[in-house]
């Protein structure tokens, strides 16, 4: 086998340059082509990673404030639920207040129209007694009234403080007597008596008639009035039978 040196070298020149200009116009120019697209999928992977983690973050955020939102929420219902039952609560003591007010304001005006009733009834009796007694009493001989209580009457002088009757004494030209009927002359000269021997002295009183006396005598001076009479007893116990119940009360 011949081996042709210059065509050896010639081929291996063929083959250096074609190793240069693919190095020259070809790996170069792929190498650099690949060096870009690397560098450019590194940017797109540290861009792609760079909005994952913005994303991320966002999403973190995102959950955060659900998270307040929902913290928030449960504090606004705890609040509310809390203000729901106070207001329930207050509403309901005020009915129970307003119940108790009402019902102490009922007591009130039934115990208002119980007194009143009760007065009216007693005012009622009163007049009744009144009237009664003036009807029993115009059946009755005035001049045995008129002497029953001229002997009361002179009991009451005998009892009367000495002051009381000594000013009476030196009034006595100033006294009245008062009758419900007209007293005829035995019945004053009885009155005068029992005056004489009560006070010592002879009085000369002045006899006038007062109907609304029912029955008695009613003897006035200037500083001292004594009743004895059926209007001033009825008056003793309408006052007694008023008293009575209000002190009860």
């Amino acid at each position: 086998m011949h081996i042709d040196l210059w065509t050896l070298g010639l081929q291996a020149i063929n083959v250096l340059v074609l190793v240069w200009l693919l190095a020259r116009f070809l790996f170069r120019p792929i190498a650099a082509i690949v060096v870009q697209r690397r560098q450019a999928t590194e940017a797109l992977l540290a861009d792609a990673e760079a909005a994952r983690t913005k994303a991320q973050a966002a999403a973190d955020e995102i959950a955060q404030q659900r998270a307040g939102l929902a913290a928030e929420a449960a504090h606004l219902r705890a609040a509310a639920r809390q203000d729901a039952e106070a207001e329930r609560a207050t509403q309901l003591a005020q009915t129970h207040a307003d119940l108790a007010q009402a019902q102490a304001d009922a007591a009130a005006a039934l115990a208002r129209e119980r007194a009143q009733s009760q007065l009216a009834l007693e005012a009622r009796a009163c007049t009744l007694a009144v009237d009664i007694a003036r009807r029993l009493l115009a059946r009755l001989p005035p001049a045995a009234i008129t002497l029953a209580f001229a002997r009361m009457l002179a009991d009451d002088l005998a009892t009367l403080p000495d002051a009381e009757r000594q000013d009476l004494a030196a009034a006595s030209d100033q006294l009245e007597v008062l009758t419900a009927a007209p007293l005829d002359a035995a019945s004053q000269a009885a009155i005068g008596s029992a005056l004489t021997q009560a006070l010592g002295t002879r009085p000369a009183p002045t006899y006038r008639v007062d109907a609304d006396l029912l029955g008695g005598i009613e003897l006035r001076g200037p500083h001292t009035r004594i009743r004895n009479c059926w209007r001033s007893d009825l008056d003793r116990i309408a006052g007694e039978l008023t008293a009575e119940p209000e002190n009860a009360r």
